[in-house]
């Protein structure tokens, strides 16, 4: 039986360390792999993603028996889910950029503090930790191994859209309210996380949430940040 989810539990910490041990683990071996191969594993991401996307429908619709209202892919992690499929399939960088952004802010937080009531091994939770798994995997494959990244103009590009999307999030959570609730712009969600633990009272968390989400794209860019200040000091020491 499925116990009361807890971020602190030993379970959750081997789950998210096998998670991201796969994101980063699995690309390697496809490094420096051949056109053909790397054709499938493409096409192998967007079946990924596309066959979860399937299951979660089964799972909110049959397993939970929520209404439909709750079951439309317009969750932020969703969106993410579907610029990976774009960009695999087009290889259009722009798309890359949302995944990379949306995808390792959002689905990793998701991954850390999952919006679920059960931890393991619930389907719920389990689904969560696999879903939001392959988001990163496609992100880290786009860095790894076909050599895709964003630059500081994108984070701007990227908030900018985020900011213009909100908009329509708005609208269709008005129509749907009080179920619906995507990008959590109406009521928070349920769990463990940031939003809960130190943002205000619904809908007043949105207020500081934005920028909140502003320093997380500039989290998520600092890597990339520190990787190429080291590169211009080791190429100006030659």
């Amino acid at each position: 039986m499925a116990e009361e989810f807890k971020i602190l539990s030993f379970s959750h910490a081997l789950v998210v360390a096998l998670c991201v041990f796969l994101i980063i683990y699995i690309p390697q071996i496809f490094v420096g792999a051949k056109k053909e191969t790397l054709l499938k594993v493409k096409f192998m991401m967007v079946a990924l993603i596309f066959t979860f996307q399937a299951f979660e429908l089964y799972k909110t619709l049959i397993l939970f028996n929520e209404p439909w209202q709750n079951a439309l892919p317009i969750h932020m992690c969703d969106f993410s889910a579907f610029a990976l499929v774009v960009y695999m399939l087009t290889g259009k960088k722009i798309f890359f950029n949302f995944a990379y952004f949306w995808g390792i802010a959002g689905a990793g937080m998701a991954l850390i503090t999952p919006d679920v009531l059960y931890g393991m091994p619930s389907v719920g939770y389990l689904a969560n930790q696999y879903g939001h798994t392959i988001i990163i995997l496609g992100v880290s494959f786009g860095l790894t191994v076909f050599g895709d990244r964003p630059y500081i103009k994108d984070i701007f590009i990227i908030f900018g859209w985020t900011l213009l999307m909100l908009i329509p999030i708005y609208l269709i959570n008005y129509i749907l309210y009080p179920l619906g609730n995507y990008w959590y712009t109406f009521e928070k969600p349920i769990g463990n996380n940031i939003i809960v633990l130190f943002l205000p009272d619904a809908p007043y968390h949105m207020i500081p949430l934005i920028p909140v989400a502003f320093a997380f794209m500039l989290l998520v860019y600092s890597p990339l940040y520190i990787k190429d200040k080291r590169n211009q000091y080791h190429s100006k020491s030659i």
